[in-house]
């Protein structure tokens, strides 16, 4: 039953990859410091639609966790994209979260608001982001799967508008306490923009030392 249902998922992120316009590989390595604090570093890779390699960050982070319900983080990115010229450029961004979760048997519902900036090394118009993203998780603990759908908002604070709202779908699969792989497609779609929508389908990976 299991190698039936892991065939339909592979068939179906498969159909999934050959509408997306860019692939990201996400990665997550995270170590907690007792029963409050968790510091974590975060590379992501991510390719345009002829698989070229359009962007690479580094982003670490860290976390403290007040009880079950509530915890605050920050975190750093570090990272390089090419512009339409094919030239490198540079650049940094900054992330201070809040969240929240609650948990009913299998369920879980996890609210996160985020205030951000878009870039620290070069003069932008549109430099401050607020972003509320909201999961919905269930945990399918017979075959170690983590189906979830989430819905992120992204508000323009300089222009006074939301600029970008993003849609997700997934699966992470549980090989151990230690290791998560998954797999998700991801709708980008900018608000008040003659810019199209974006798919992306996505592989992640996360480690817990």
């Amino acid at each position: 039953m299991k190698k039936l249902f892991y065939t339909v998922v592979l068939v179906a992120v498969s159909s999934v990859a050959a509408m997306a316009q860019q692939t990201w590989f996400e990665f997550d390595v995270s170590k907690e410091l007792g029963d409050k604090l968790e510091i974590s570093l975060a590379p992501e890779l991510r390719f345009d639609e002829d698989f070229k390699l359009d962007e690479y960050f580094f982003e670490p982070g860290v976390a403290y966790a007040f009880n079950d319900y509530f915890a605050l983080g920050g975190s750093y990115r570090l990272g390089n994209n090419q512009n339409k010229k094919g030239e490198d450029r540079w650049y940094g961004r900054f992330a201070f979260d809040a969240k929240t979760a609650y948990k009913w048997n299998n369920l879980q519902a996890k609210l996160r608001l985020r205030y951000t900036n878009s870039d620290d090394f070069t003069e932008n118009e549109k430099t401050n982001y607020f972003r509320a993203k909201f999961d919905l998780e269930y945990a399918i603990k017979k075959l170690d799967l983590e189906p979830y759908v989430a819905y992120e908002l992204y508000r323009d604070l300089d222009a006074g508008e939301y600029s970008k709202a993003r849609w997700e779908s997934g699966l992470q699969y549980k090989i151990n306490k230690h290791h998560r792989v998954g797999a998700y497609f991801r709708l980008n779609d900018y608000l008040h923009s003659d810019k199209a929508s974006v798919k992306i389908i996505g592989l992640s990976y996360k480690l817990k030392l």
